[in-house]
């Protein structure tokens, strides 16, 4: 239902842009080979809950990033801003908690396109069941990711009623673990997928699941994006876009 009521939105977003004369701009993929500190964009991949590493097939409307030399001359340092993040998980169903979140922080060698780490925490509300009675737990996840390795899942998992694909180790561990490749860094789209685990933790249980989150694409900001774009009567009635900076109507997983 989430993922229909996003998809729909930005179908009814296109729509009115082309009504203005507005038409969107394709973003160049991210330039890995430039250090210099500047704002980009990033988008993240939308996989369906039952098959958390289906790959290219639902995309999320672009987040803001900023990409700079890392700890050496030799990485690049991504980071997503902790807002950006938090409007992410919004978008796909997550109640998150309001400043838990750290940014998201991605290591990625420009040379061979790996990425070294891409690392995120913070908490968001479980629903729980416990026989007859339901709960609300607050649950600490954090998100290790790279492209070292297969990984893999194993689907329909689950515990206290909520549904996880846990981590699995491809030949290795028993049972029906589906194994998902990472993809290094594509320089002719920006597209990378890494692959790792979310680790979430409450006072009940502690789980390792597969993250879905390593699948982006990362794109230059065009230079003649405007700080602010409101279009419409009102504020409320603001359009957002893959051309605009400001993020998407809360329902979409961003704030007016």
């Amino acid at each position: 239902m989430m993922l229909k009521r996003i998809t729909n939105g930005l179908f009814s977003i296109a729509l009115g842009l082309g009504l203005l004369g507005v038409v969107p701009v394709s973003a160049e993929p991210l330039d890995v080979n430039d250090p210099t500190p500047r704002w980009i964009e990033v988008r993240f991949e939308i996989s369906p809950e039952e098959e958390p590493g289906s790959l290219d097939r639902h995309w999320s409307a672009p987040r803001r990033a900023r990409v700079e030399l890392g700890s050496s001359a030799a990485v690049l340092r991504i980071e997503i801003p902790a807002v950006e993040i938090e409007a992410q998980f919004r978008s796909t169903g997550a109640d998150t908690i309001p400043g838990s979140f750290t940014k998201f922080i991605w290591v990625l060698d420009p040379v061979t396109g790996h990425v070294l780490a891409a690392e995120v925490s913070g908490e968001v509300r479980e629903e729980l069941s416990l026989g007859p009675f339901r709960a609300y737990a607050q649950v600490e996840i954090s998100v290790e990711m790279n492209t070292a390795r297969v990984v893999g899942y194993l689907p329909n998992q689950g515990i206290f009623g909520v549904k996880t694909n846990r981590l699995c180790k491809p030949g290795i561990d028993e049972g029906q673990c589906v194994a998902v490749a990472p993809i290094r860094f594509d320089p002719t789209r920006g597209y990378v997928n890494a692959v790792g685990m979310v680790r979430a933790a409450s006072p009940l249980a502690e789980i390792r699941a597969f993250s879905p989150l390593g699948e982006v694409e990362f794109s230059e900001r065009p230079n003649w994006i405007p700080d602010e774009v409101v279009s419409g009567p009102s504020r409320g009635e603001a359009l957002c876009s893959q051309t605009f900076e400001r993020s998407c109507p809360a329902d979409l997983g961003g704030e007016l």
